[in-house]
C-alpha cells in the first residue's frame, strides 16, 4: 500500500523522484551478449585466470546494469519506493532498445542471458507495485521477449540429462513469468522444476554437479539456488512445492549446508578437495530456514550482513523477510 500511494504522489508531482539526484547513469543497452568460457579441465573445476579476466571485463555492463536494477529494487523493497524510478527508466531504456535479444557468440552467452533475466525479473517484480502504469507494458513486453528467446534453449539444457544450468534456465522462466503474468513460461518454469528435482539422489547429491571435482561443493550450492527461488515463487501463487520429488530440496539442503559447516564433506565422493562455499552460496538458505525453522543448522551460515545475489534478485536476506510469513 505504502510503495502504491508513494508511486501515485510521485505521478502528480508531489514528491521528488530520487532519480533526479541518486540514478546511476543508465549503463548501454547490450543488444548482442559476448562471453567466454573459462575452464580448463574436463570436470569444469580449474579456471584460467585469463579467461575468467576477459569474461568479466565482457560482461561488465550487463552485470552492472543488473546490479543497478536489483539495488533499486532492493530499496523499494525496504520501504524506499521513489527508488522505482531510477530503476524504470533503465529498465525501459534498455527494453526500448531491445536488449540481450540481438548475437550471442557462443554458449557461455546464451548462460549469461539466463543469469541476467532471473535477476532483472525478480528485481522488476519486487519493485512492480510501485512502478508507473505507462513503463509496466514496455518493460513486461521486453521481459517476455527475453524470456522467449531464452526459452529456446530448453532442449539443449536439457541435454544429458540436465545439470545446474537446467535449473537456473527453469528459474529465470519463472521469475519472468511472475513479473509479467505469462502463463506458458511458469508452465515451462513449473516443468523444469520437476524435472529437476528427480536429478536428486537419496543422499541429496546431484551426480552432474559431483562430477565437478573440487568445484562439487559449489554447483551443488549453486544448483539449489534456483530450484529454491521457483519453489518460493510457486508459494507466492499458493502452490507448495517443496514435496516434490519425495522432499529432494530437503535432501539437497541438507547437503549443501554439511558442505558449508564441513568444507571437504564432498571431497572423498567427489574424488578432490573443495573449494569453501562463499557466504553468496547460501543466499536461498535465508528463505529456506524461515520456511523450515529448525529443519537444517542454519543460524552460523546466515549471521552478519545480509546476503546479495544479483542473479537471483538482489537482496535475499530482506527478501526472504518479507516474502516468507
Amino acid at each position: 500500500m505504502r510503495n502504491r500511494i508513494a508511486a501515485g504522489l510521485l505521478a502528480i508531482g508531489m514528491i521528488a523522484p530520487a532519480a533526479a539526484q541518486t540514478c546511476t547513469p543508465v549503463q548501454t543497452p547490450a543488444v548482442d551478449i559476448v562471453s567466454n568460457r573459462f575452464y580448463t579441465d574436463g570436470a569444469y573445476s580449474v579456471p584460467d585466470p585469463a579467461l575468467v579476466e576477459k569474461r568479466r571485463v565482457a560482461m561488465k555492463p550487463l552485470e552492472d546494469f543488473r546490479a543497478d536494477m536489483t539495488r533499486y529494487a532492493s530499496r523499494v523493497l525496504a520501504g524506499q519506493a521513489t527508488w522505482a524510478r531510477c530503476l524504470e527508466n533503465g529498465m525501459a531504456q534498455w527494453a526500448e532498445a531491445g536488449a540481450m535479444l540481438g548475437r550471442l557468440n557462443e554458449v557461455q552467452a546464451h548462460f549469461e542471458r539466463v543469469w541476467i533475466l532471473s535477476g532483472l525479473s525478480i528485481a522488476y517484480l519486487n519493485a512492480k507495485e510501485a512502478i508507473s502504469p505507462e513503463r509496466r507494458p514496455v518493460i513486461e513486453s521486453w521481459l517476455d521477449r527475453v524470456a522467449a528467446e531464452t526459452a529456446k534453449d530448453l532442449p539443449a539444457r536439457r541435454k544429458g540429462g540436465g545439470n545446474n544450468h537446467l535449473y537456473w534456465l527453469g528459474f529465470a522462466l519463472g521469475a519472468a513469468a511472475s513479473a509479467t503474468g505469462n502463463a506458458r513460461h511458469w508452465s515451462l518454469a513449473r516443468d523444469v522444476f520437476r524435472e529437476s528435482v528427480a536429478h536428486v539422489e537419496a543422499d541429496g547429491a546431484l551426480p552432474r554437479e559431483m562430477a565437478r571435482a573440487g568445484m562439487a561443493s559449489h554447483y551443488h550450492a549453486f544448483s539449489i539456488t534456483p530450484l529454491v527461488m521457483l519453489a518460493e515463487l510457486a508459494a507466492r501463487r499458493g502452490e507448495d512445492w517443496y514435496p516434490q520429488g519425495n522432499g529432494a530440496l530437503h535432501r539437497l539442503a541438507a547437503l549443501v549446508v554439511k558442505a558449508g559447516i564441513e568444507p571437504q564433506s564432498l571431497a572423498q565422493r567427489a574424488g578432490a578437495a573443495q573449494k569453501p562455499l562463499a557466504r553468496n552460496n547460501f543466499g536461498w538458505l535465508a528463505f529456506y530456514a524461515r520456511r523450515f525453522p529448525g529443519r537444517v543448522p542454519a543460524d552460523r551460515l546466515l549471521a552478519g550482513d545480509d546476503i546479495w545475489l544479483p542473479s537471483a534478485g538482489g537482496n535475499l536476506s530482506l527478501m526472504a523477510r518479507r516474502w516468507v510469513k
